[in-house]
């Protein structure tokens, strides 16, 4: 048995992983099916020679969920958590600007001083994105729970900008194309029926009932706007979307969906239209059920194009 002993932010959340981890690791293939798509055969070759084309084969940190990444010329082995934003392992990446910074994971969003990682390229698969930052934090306790090399974790941030979508019950992850369609779980239906009023007081510009949507350590960023809590993502909007009497009006696209328990991510298409205002892109959400009440824990978006400036809340 693992026992927790230490304390502090950083470690808190090193620990949530592992638990969000070890709880996707130990689900049945039946419910592993459930909630990553359709299952195979259970003698289903998964050798690398049986492999499609752009399918990437997952290895395994005891049970754990582990990919291979290259950053440079470099490889590296990271944790797959599909309920957690991306971040470094400072034993590996140990350099960069110590600044505070607001993660995500399955159990909320959690503030800690990390180091800041400029990566000039980072590769899954054979496609890469570039220039991009990270944060780095202590990540031994998982690498030596589960007995092996932990070189960071892959999240839905990334997840989404690769394209790339889990298939745990073929020990898989497939780059590219539309993830396949799979009959919606319960939990999402139910999430689907809760959060059905949130566009719609978003496009009626209900600054009241658009706060009730969101949890209130919601974290709202984009590659220009990154904002902490509730409040300040509502003023925005406001300032941003409802200033004209028309307002604005929002459409999103579902292009997958994953459930975890009561937590579930979403990787979307949208786009809101609005008196000079005309913005599209993709974005990713995670929603999680507490105390009876479904709430948005935070939003990544992605523009097709920059947005148009306007005043940033304080």
């Amino acid at each position: 048995m693992i026992e927790w002993r230490r304390k502090g932010a950083a470690f808190a959340l090193v620990r949530a992983w592992f638990l969000s981890a070890a709880l996707i690791a130990t689900l049945t293939p039946r419910e592993v099916a459930a909630q990553s798509g359709p299952s195979g055969s259970p003698e289903t070759d998964q050798s690398p020679a049986s492999l499609r084309g752009g399918e990437i084969q997952l290895e395994r940190c005891d049970r754990l969920p582990v990919i291979q990444v290259k950053i440079g010329s470099d490889e590296m082995r990271f944790l797959l958590d599909t309920g957690a934003t991306s971040i470094l392992n400072a034993k590996t990446f140990w350099s960069g600007k110590r600044k505070e910074v607001h993660i995500a994971n399955w159990t909320g969003t959690t503030s800690t001083l990390a180091h800041e990682i400029a990566i000039e390229e980072l590769s899954v698969g054979g496609r890469s994105l570039r220039d991009i930052k990270l944060s780095a934090i202590d990540l031994s306790p998982i690498a030596h729970a589960c007995g092996g090399r932990i070189d960071g974790i892959l999240g839905v941030d990334l997840l989404e900008q690769f394209g790339l979508t889990i298939d745990f019950a073929h020990n898989v992850a497939r780059l590219g194309g539309e993830p396949a369609a799979a009959p919606a779980s319960p939990v999402i239906v139910e999430m689907e029926l809760a959060m059905s009023g949130c566009s719609e007081a978003f496009n009626r510009g209900d600054v009241g009932k658009l706060m009730e949507c969101f949890d209130p350590e919601f974290v709202w960023d984009t590659p220009s706007v990154e904002f902490h809590g509730r409040e300040q993502v509502v003023d925005f909007l406001a300032a941003h979307y409802f200033r004209s009497k028309s307002g604005a009006h929002f459409w999103m696209k579902v292009r997958d969906q994953q459930a975890v328990g009561n937590v579930i991510w979403t990787s979307y298409d949208f786009t809101i239209e609005g008196s000079g205002v005309h913005d599209s892109g993709r974005g990713m959400m995670i929603c999680r059920k507490s105390e009876g009440q479904w709430h948005i824990l935070s939003m990544h978006q992605s523009l097709d194009r920059p947005a148009a400036k306007c005043g940033q809340a304080e």
